[in-house]
């Protein structure tokens, strides 16, 4: 009997450390949880935002941990993208981004900056960009706000796939023939840029929904403002210089 009563006295006193310990423990983990930490610095490579569900909405990286880029619950493989922030829709599709750079090349420096919002599904078809590139000391610059449009049925993955396709056809001719009639099809044309060009110009330029340029209102290079509309071949239709 008294062998009894100590192994129920064991057990009863172990049960109850367990369940203080636990319960401590779940408390503990809780707070851990709804706690928020305050940060005077903090360096980091990346920085992955998430929903309750582990849906990613953004990441904040580096160049070498930059994401390669999401699509129909996929990830794409990995491949070189400058620094930034990548933004993904509620589906954890990419949808846009903020992204800048600057590398020397062979040909010269290329920096900028873009921040872009993609259509659904698509790639960008809103862009505000800075795109700079600098050579024996000169620099040639682009500055502006791009407005593009896709096909809503030439969804990425799709125009991915298709070019991997094609990239396989070992006779060039061929190869590049389909390659172009992909791009023709499956990617975007720009509508309309606003700002400064590479020749600089700065105005507004404009084109058809097949990405040819139709209309511009600018003042180029020497200060002559201008109007141009240009017919189907891309030759100028319409010329008038206004007066200073």
């Amino acid at each position: 009997m008294r062998t009894t009563a100590k192994k129920l006295r064991f057990l009863t006193a172990y049960a109850t450390i367990m369940t203080v310990l636990l319960t401590s423990l779940v408390l503990f983990s809780f707070h851990k949880i709804n706690k928020i930490e305050n940060f005077e610095e903090i360096n980091v490579k990346r920085i992955n935002i998430l929903e309750n569900d582990g849906t990613i909405r953004m990441v904040i990286s580096n160049k070498e941990k930059q994401h390669s880029g999401r699509m129909d619950g996929k990830d794409w493989e990995k491949r070189e993208r400058p620094s930034g922030m990548i933004f993904f829709n509620d589906e954890g599709d990419e949808c846009g981004g903020l992204i800048y750079q600057a590398k020397k090349t062979e040909k010269g420096i290329v920096a900028g900056m873009s921040i872009t919002m993609d259509q659904h599904k698509n790639d960008q078809v809103l862009q505000l960009s800075n795109q700079e590139f600098v050579k024996d000391g000169k620099l040639t610059s682009q500055r502006g706000i791009h407005i593009n449009a896709i096909n809503y049925e030439s969804k990425a993955n799709l125009t991915k796939q298709l070019i991997e396709e094609a990239n396989k056809i070992e006779d060039t001719k061929l190869r590049n023939t389909k390659l172009n009639e992909i791009y023709k099809e499956h990617t975007s044309k720009n509508l309309l840029f606003l700002g400064k060009t590479k020749g600089n110009s700065q105005g507004l330029f404009i084109s058809d929904p097949q990405g040819n340029p139709k209309m511009m209102i600018y003042v180029d290079d020497k200060g002559e403002p201008k109007i141009q509309t240009l017919n189907e071949k891309g030759e100028v239709k319409d010329f008038l210089i206004l007066e200073k």
